[in-house]
């Protein structure tokens, strides 16, 4: 059963009260609708605080204590857009009319009250606060959603590490990092993380998709990633082990690009697995060149997929610059991706900046470059230099 439509009549003729009620005998029986009396303005009011659902006020212009336009001004004040107010005037009274129009009033009707118009006119308002209620409602669940959805989004942002400088686990590391995501939560997460007393891991990773079911695998697969990089020496077999974890029960189909990299700082050999990510770029020696890639999948792509890894020495001063293609493929307000070559031209022409520098003007350029563009996808980058 639908819930009854409350509507408050104001008036100063006693009359008008037993004659709706007759006419609506009905409608009040089969608790359609249900109506309110008040013969003046202040009455009015006293009923619409005790019963705050009423929504549709039918009121005389002409009453005693307080007239219909001041009872408009008043309720005005309520601040409730799904409350309507129809005025009820003599024949011809326009001045009154256009005066409530002006000031907010949803319709009006003419005084001998024409029945069946007065009934066309309480459906025609109904619909209206029906509509408005739903409006109010879907605000309301979208204000709530949004608070939810912000506070997802600092947890998310808190569960990844803020470097900017040295390493606190590896005095020879200074390690910058940053994030930002195309929506309230991403689908790229980075990782600098000690696994023992010598071996410091290295992960950046874009999850496919945007938005919650995006965060909700970057969370899992960050999570796999870290424990199974405690429990397996080489690259290759911690995404190995991620990989067959993913392809569990992902019915969505997701999957996630990973560079995945262990630095032994007491032998400076550097081991790692690309399982379909872009290639970081080594700075040596003033050159700069891309990893060489390792040619894996993606993880949670499918199940049993081999993982091959690829080992490098580095020397002191070494510098890496990994990135998510959201880095290259920022788009400007001509649709053209920002591209790999000018990544690798920004690095060159800094090639002597410490990496926290070079990842600020780095998202500097970026942001120059998207100008007004809309940003499509999650843009984050991670630098190291090792001494």
């Amino acid at each position: 059963m639908s819930e009854v439509f409350k509507i408050l009549c104001v008036d100063d003729e006693p009359d008008m009260e037993m004659l709706i009620r007759q006419k609506y005998r009905k409608e009040i029986r089969k608790g359609i609708y249900d109506f309110y009396f008040a013969l003046d303005g202040e009455k009015a009011l006293d009923l619409l605080n005790e019963y705050k659902d009423i929504y549709l006020v039918l009121s005389d212009i002409n009453m005693p204590v307080m007239d219909g336009l001041s009872l408009l001004n008043e309720i005005q004040k309520l601040e409730k857009p799904e409350m309507k107010v129809v005025m009820v005037s003599a024949y011809g009274d326009m001045q009154n009319i256009r005066t409530a129009m002006n000031r907010g009033a949803f319709d009006f009707i003419n005084k001998p009250i024409d029945f069946e118009d007065f009934t066309k006119t309480i459906e025609k308002a109904h619909l209206e606060i029906n509509r408005i209620q739903k409006q109010v409602q879907t605000a309301h669940v979208l204000e709530v959603v949004e608070d939810d959805l912000s506070a997802a989004a600092k947890i998310q942002d808190g569960l990844l590490p803020k470097l900017s400088g040295l390493f606190k686990a590896n005095e020879r590391l200074n390690v910058a990092s940053f994030i930002k995501p195309a929506r309230w939560g991403g689908g790229d997460f980075y990782d600098v993380f000690a696994i023992d007393d010598k071996r410091i891991g290295f992960i950046i990773a874009d999850v496919s998709g945007k938005g919650i079911p995006a965060a909700v695998f970057m969370y899992l697969s960050r999570t796999t990633l870290r424990i199974y990089s405690s429990l397996y020496e080489n690259p290759s077999d911690v995404l190995s082990a991620a990989n067959e974890y993913l392809n569990v029960d992902n019915d969505s189909s997701m999957f996630v690009t990973v560079f995945y990299a262990v630095l032994n700082t007491e032998t400076n050999e550097f081991m790692y697995s690309n399982a379909g990510h872009n290639p970081p770029y080594l700075i040596s020696n003033g050159e700069i060149s891309a990893m060489p890639i390792t040619k894996n999948m993606a993880l949670g792509v499918m199940p049993s997929l081999p993982y091959a890894d690829l080992t490098i020495s580095l020397k002191s001063g070494d510098k890496f610059f990994m990135f998510t293609d959201g880095v290259s493929e920022c788009m400007n307000e001509a649709n053209e991706e920002y591209g790999e070559e000018r990544i690798e031209q920004f690095l060159s022409d800094h090639i002597n900046e410490d990496v926290v520098t070079l990842v600020d003007k780095m998202n500097n350029v970026l942001s120059r470059y998207q100008g007004n563009a809309e940003q499509h996808d999650d843009i984050t980058m991670l630098s190291f230099q090792f001494d």
